[in-house]
């Protein structure tokens, strides 16, 4: 098989491999919109990153001047959050779902793993843990940003 064709072949692989991979699903409480990255809720926050096809995936970018997950939703860091503790539960965690990461995910460069009261992983970001705000309804929203002083976009 000559070079070009092999390309194509396995990048059709790839794409075919990724099929139904941009769902939308709603928070159940809120009817908040999700990332359409096939991320979902658990235990009251949101999932996302770990292994798809088989690649691990970064939890999320900088794109637009923020950090974003992979469906483009924006996310926050949390001033009274200690480095690799987070501060958020109960109405918070209502209001700012945390970014949590699916079973057998693991930290890779700037982006670690923070444990939940419930048993749950959260990813951080250079140890601040990240969350999601629940007034943002599609991706680039940005409503979260400085709400109380306290809640702030992750920039680089």
């Amino acid at each position: 098989m000559n070079s070009p064709l092999l390309l194509a072949t396995v990048s059709l692989s790839l794409l075919a491999g990724c099929a139904g991979y941009g769902h939308r699903a709603h928070h159940p409480q809120s009817g908040m919109g999700m990332p359409q990255d096939g991320t979902m809720m658990q235990q009251g926050g949101m999932q996302g990153g770990g292994m798809h096809g088989g690649m691990a995936m970064m939890p999320a970018i900088f794109r637009g001047g923020m950090l974003v997950a992979h469906g483009g939703k924006t996310l926050y860091r949390f001033d009274r959050d200690q480095a690799g503790s987070s501060a958020c539960y109960g109405e918070c965690a209502m209001k700012w779902p945390p970014y949590l990461a699916p079973a057998g995910a693991s930290a890779s460069g700037d982006f670690g793993l923070a444990p939940r009261n419930d048993g749950s992983q959260q990813w951080t970001h250079r140890g601040k843990p990240l969350y999601f705000w629940s007034g943002d309804q599609k991706p680039g929203d940005m409503m979260g940003d400085n709400i109380g002083g306290v809640w702030h976009v992750v920039r680089p």
